[in-house]
């Protein structure tokens, strides 16, 4: 398996993920499913982990289980011998429920609620990443009325701009960290607390970022300020946290000239954002330790999605006289952004593949909808007209598949339109098997209340 492949591989049309045939699968499985492989879950896990230890021995990896933190996901995370990365009360409970020690923990996060801090600090959690003065100010008062220290790295913005999806841009005034010229005094506090342990500093980029440049004046600024907080405040910080954002390939980066804009193609394998941050880290401060939190470098290729097309329909393109231009041929599969939600949130391109249609001749161009009442349910194209190149003889009935789902999928599914969110199962040892039940529309309901009409005595 190259760096670059997902779990995909169509053999005279009929797609394979692990040796298992979808389209057997969907004789007996509902669509739209999501189908998972812990093979690769694995493999992705291993390829980071290696790439950063054997250039950095002191590194650590924590998934950031944002990405998915679905249970069954979660366990395999926890075999493969990794740590993990939460976001949340509910993420830091999942995690724990999963098997993964409290050592094993951080908690980042933009918005920690008093009960959150409370609750990490009781089980006593590796480290709490801080997002602003004010929260470490509650962090401080929290650790005080528990009477427990509180283990603190400031996520500082050290305004390094990376040329990514503006929701997926970190630093350089995004919406999280501690602002650069605050962070001396954030540390010099933290420092004269009582009951806080200043241990590290956190300065994750952002996700998708396709080039290593932004890595390495990355490492510079996070290495200058290192010695600037401990010469200023008399500390040795123990480690230094550079989150994620390693890219997944979505198109070929093979024959293009890739503009560091493109956050789609993915030109840089693993090792050479491993090289980039070690290779600063090694030259300047050996002695750190390193902590990477990939998320979804490891979810997004463990997975597909199985759709089928349920409507097509031909619609005409005029001028603006009425004149006829020319026609588009639309299709409309079950899954929609209440299954995939960033396809619509962020104009996010998965790759997809009709299943059982080999050597058709010249492909068609198509439009791929979603079935939600929502004009904005349009999968992007493969082209600037917003189309997707497919058989030709693509039809009701067939399967589509889209890859590369495995991260920010199952966490964002909402039952839009009361569609059911959809069932997830798994790859294990040639074996599939339900991992996560489809949604019910008894569940759908589940929370509702004071709905039902009163009966009289």
């Amino acid at each position: 398996m190259s760096a670059d492949a997902g779990i995909l591989e169509v053999v005279d049309g009929r797609p394979l993920v692990d040796g298992t045939d979808v389209l057997d699968l969907v004789q007996r499985i509902p669509t739209p499913f999501f189908l998972y492989s812990a093979r690769r879950l694995r493999w992705n896990v291993e390829s980071v982990r290696n790439a950063f230890t054997r250039r950095h021995i002191d590194t650590d990896v924590l998934y950031a289980s944002k990405a998915c933190s679905m249970m069954w996901f979660l366990r395999h995370v926890l075999a493969s011998g990794i740590d993990v990365e939460v976001n949340s009360g509910g993420e830091l409970w999942k995690a724990l429920k999963a098997g993964f020690r409290p050592d094993q923990i951080v908690f980042n996060g933009a918005a920690k609620a008093v009960p959150e801090v409370r609750e990490a600090l009781r089980v006593g959690i590796r480290a709490l990443m801080v997002d602003s003065l004010f929260e470490l100010e509650r962090v401080a008062a929290v650790a005080a009325e528990l009477r427990k220290p509180a283990v603190v790295a400031l996520r500082v913005d050290i305004d390094v701009p990376t040329q990514t999806h503006p929701g997926m841009a970190t630093t350089h005034g995004g919406k999280f960290g501690v602002d650069l010229a605050q962070a001396v005094d954030g540390y010099r506090f933290a420092a004269a607390h009582e009951w806080l342990e200043p241990r590290g500093l956190h300065v994750h980029l952002g996700s998708q970022i396709t080039t290593t440049d932004p890595y390495v004046r990355g490492m510079e600024a996070a290495l200058d300020l290192v010695a600037e907080v401990e010469s200023a405040c008399d500390i040795t910080l123990e480690f230094l946290d550079t989150g994620g954002g390693f890219p997944v390939p979505f198109k070929p980066a093979e024959g293009a000239v890739v503009d560091p804009g493109d956050y789609f193609r993915a030109p840089f394998a693993i090792d050479e954002y491993a090289a980039a941050i070690c290779g600063t880290l090694e030259r300047r401060r050996p002695d750190l330790r390193l902590l990477i939190e990939p998320g979804r470098f490891i979810a997004a290729s463990a997975a597909v999605l199985v759709t089928r097309v349920e409507n097509e329909k031909v619609k005409y393109v005029r001028d603006a006289r009425g004149g006829l231009l020319d026609e588009e041929r639309w299709i409309t599969v079950d899954a929609g952004y209440n299954t995939l939600l960033e396809h619509c949130l962020y104009d996010w391109y998965y790759p997809s593949v009709v299943a059982g249609r080999p050597d058709e001749g010249a492909p068609a161009p198509f439009r791929v909808a979603g079935p939600l009442c929502d004009a904005g349910d349009v999968f992007v194209g493969d082209d600037e007209a917003g189309c997707r190149s497919l058989p030709s003889g693509t039809t009701v009935g067939d399967i589509v598949l889209f890859s590369q789902v495995g991260a920010y999928g199952l966490e964002m599914m909402t039952p839009c339109n009361c569609r059911p969110r959809a069932a997830v199962y798994a790859v294990e040892d040639g074996v599939v098997r339900r991992v996560r039940r489809e949604e019910t529309y008894a569940d759908m309901i589940a929370h509702d209340e004071g709905w039902e009409p009163r009966r009289s005595g």
